[in-house]
């Protein structure tokens, strides 16, 4: 089946949809790494706020544990992450990522598998990103 629409409107309204409904977490980033759109699914696994994750960065959001810490010698967090190094338009298009979080001020070990593509809107890049929060099957 195709489907065909008179409209770009009509098309636009489809996605959205379909994003907004999807099961699975997704965000769209620009390259200052800061969420420019997100899904319910989104907001439901970071239990945030709206305003608490528009304009803020994935690991921000998620109160990455490691956040400004220096792993190792040769892994300054911040600078060196693999989500920013994924979201950043490497050659990365996926990521496992098994990691603490503080939710609701609270230590959580997520298990995520993160998946991104590039989109371009108005001749600006994005990263859309898509998690599968795997927590419950570990």
């Amino acid at each position: 089946m195709q489907l065909e629409f008179v409209r770009i409107e009509e098309a636009n309204d489809l996605v959205n949809q379909l994003i907004e409904h999807h099961p699975q977490a997704i965000f769209l980033t620009g390259h200052d790494f800061k969420v420019k759109y997100f899904n319910k699914s989104f907001q439901n696994l970071t239990e945030s706020d709206k305003g608490d994750i528009l304009g803020h960065e994935f690991c921000e959001i998620m109160g990455c544990t490691r956040r400004g810490k220096v792993i190792t010698r040769d892994d300054n967090f911040c600078k060196r992450c693999q989500m920013r190094e994924l979201l950043s338009g490497s050659n990365l298009s996926e990521l496992t990522l098994i990691r603490e979080f503080v939710i609701r001020n609270q230590v959580v070990t997520k298990h995520l598998h993160i998946d991104t593509h590039r989109v371009v809107m108005n001749g600006k890049k994005y990263r859309l990103v898509v998690i599968d929060d795997r927590t419950q099957k570990h």
